[in-house]
């Protein structure tokens, strides 16, 4: 084997690299001398335990298509457009087996090692680039249609059986977890269908039956629901399971109450927050911090005292003496010393000072938020400003008036028989009014509770019920009840109080 020295130049290495010549020179040679032994390695040696059975790679495997790691470190993989298919491909087929939770990460990851054996990537690591492709839209509809259909066996018989008959204009929607969370996506396969609709059903059914027994008062506050293809796509699936209740449904108060445990059921489904304490919101009772760092400077200071009154008194336990030492440290002071009894007076009377300006502080900060808040609702709500003098007001006050003195005031004033003298303009309005001719009879439809639903804001400040418009829109299907027990109700002359019930400050 022929020598070399630093600085000069070596001949070619194993691979086709040149040597290098300067001071790096060593370290390079050495790299590939090492690459050169892996090269020359027999190829009777068995193979890494992680790496791969030959054979196994699918058709669509990119193993050349990987970008080779750097020297020096590894490089990030770069997803091609094959694997990304295979990666939905195994992500669609294991989802047709398991619809809820996270159980089919590893049937996927399975499935993806069976397409793409040469790509080393954990669970986690292909769930997020799953999620990825579908939130960045790599494929259209269409594509990620064929490649459901390819991957889910159940899906390809029910797609050859449709060719021989015809196809079924709309198909019932399901909800698919993705990603652990429920995702309505039309879909041809019955036993998913059936299996999510019916937990579906059951959630709208616990819902709606809690919602009847529940008072108006007691009822959760809905909150606003996102604009999403994923809550639209919920909302349509229990839009068929509705007819059934609302069909039921005796008067307008009954149809409101399924409505209602029908928006419940759609939030708990989605995951949204519903607070089930009612909805009177009431102001938060937190502490602000500055008032628990001072409270807390308080507690120290007045535990400290007890403390130093306490060895002034005599007690030498070793936690009395250990506080003491602490509270004295950096100073002058030694516990022995003639003079320590003053020294701890001064201390504890230093201590009882500052507690009484922090206390002082506390109140001046108190004073100042609450002028301070007072002024922003002068500017801005001037409700919420009046509110608790009128609150303190009616607590003073003494007892209502009697309710039969109420009952003949008021009669006094509007049922008493009173002989008007009519003027002459009245003869003048009845000229003018014998031209009108009579409204006809009012037929509310659909149609008119559609139209008049869509007009209205989604998130309104809803009446006693607490259901928005958004809901009304949503949940289509009541619309032909609505206009039925409408029309019965103008009919009859007569509405719930509900309706005719409103809040006012």
């Amino acid at each position: 084997m022929e020598e070399t020295q630093k600085g000069t130049r070596i001949g070619p290495l194993p691979g086709g690299r040149r040597g290098a010549s300067g001071p790096g020179a060593g370290r390079g040679s050495m790299r590939a001398a090492s690459r050169a032994r892996g090269a020359a390695r027999s190829p009777s040696s068995p193979p890494h335990p992680s790496s791969p059975p030959e054979g196994l790679v699918s058709a669509g495997s990119s193993r050349t298509q990987q970008a080779a790691p750097a020297a020096g470190g590894a490089r990030r993989m770069r997803w091609t457009k094959s694997m990304n298919e295979n990666a939905l491909r195994a992500y669609y087929r294991a989802k047709g087996e398991e619809t809820v939770g996270i159980a089919y990460r590893s049937r996927m990851h399975c499935f993806f090692a069976e397409l793409e054996p040469s790509i080393p990537v954990t669970e986690q690591n292909l769930a997020d680039r799953v999620r990825y492709i579908m939130r960045s839209k790599i494929f259209d509809d269409a594509e990620l249609e064929r490649l459901r259909r390819k991957a889910i066996p159940s899906s390809n018989e029910s797609a050859m059986a449709g060719d021989a008959a015809p196809h079924s204009t709309d198909q019932h929607p399901h909800v698919e977890a993705a990603m652990d969370l429920p995702v309505v996506v039309d879909s041809n396969d019955d036993e998913i269908v059936s299996h999510e609709l019916e937990q579906m059903r059951s959630i709208l059914e616990e819902a709606i039956l809690e919602t009847g027994s529940t008072p108006l008062k007691n009822r959760p506050r809905l909150p606003p629901i996102p604009v999403s293809k994923r809550n639209r796509g919920v909302v349509r699936a229990l839009n068929p399971m509705l007819v059934t209740y609302l069909e039921a449904s005796r008067d307008l108060c009954e149809k409101d109450s399924i409505l209602f445990g029908a928006a419940v059921a759609v939030c708990r489904i989605i995951g949204a927050k519903l607070p089930m304490a009612g909805r009177a919101t009431t102001q938060s009772s937190a502490i602000p911090a500055w008032r628990k760092r001072i409270e807390d400077r308080i507690a120290k200071a007045r535990a400290l005292i007890g403390r130093l009154t306490s060895f002034r008194s005599g007690n030498n336990r070793p936690t009395i003496m250990r506080t003491i030492r602490m509270a004295f440290a950096g100073t002058n002071i030694s516990l022995s010393q003639p003079d320590i009894t003053q020294e701890l007076t001064e201390r504890i009377d230093d201590l009882k000072q500052k507690i009484a300006a922090w206390g002082k502080r506390i109140r001046r900060f108190i004073e100042r938020s609450r002028r301070c808040n007072q002024n922003r609702l002068f500017q801005s709500d001037h409700k919420r400003l009046y509110k608790p003098f009128e609150r303190s007001e009616v607590c003073g006050a003494g007892p209502g008036p009697d309710q039969a003195d109420t009952v003949a005031f008021w009669r006094g004033l509007w049922s008493e028989p009173v002989n008007h003298s009519e003027g002459p303009w009245m003869e003048v309005v009845a000229s003018q009014s014998a031209s009108v001719t009579p409204m006809d009879p009012v037929t509310i439809t659909p149609e008119d509770v559609a139209e008049a639903v869509r007009r209205a804001p989604n998130w309104k400040s809803p009446g006693l019920d607490g259901l928005h418009h958004y809901w009304l829109k949503g949940f289509v299907v009541c619309h032909a009840v609505l206009a039925r027990q409408y029309q019965e109700a103008l009919d009859q002359r007569s509405l719930p109080s509900i309706f005719t019930t409103g809040i006012t400050h």
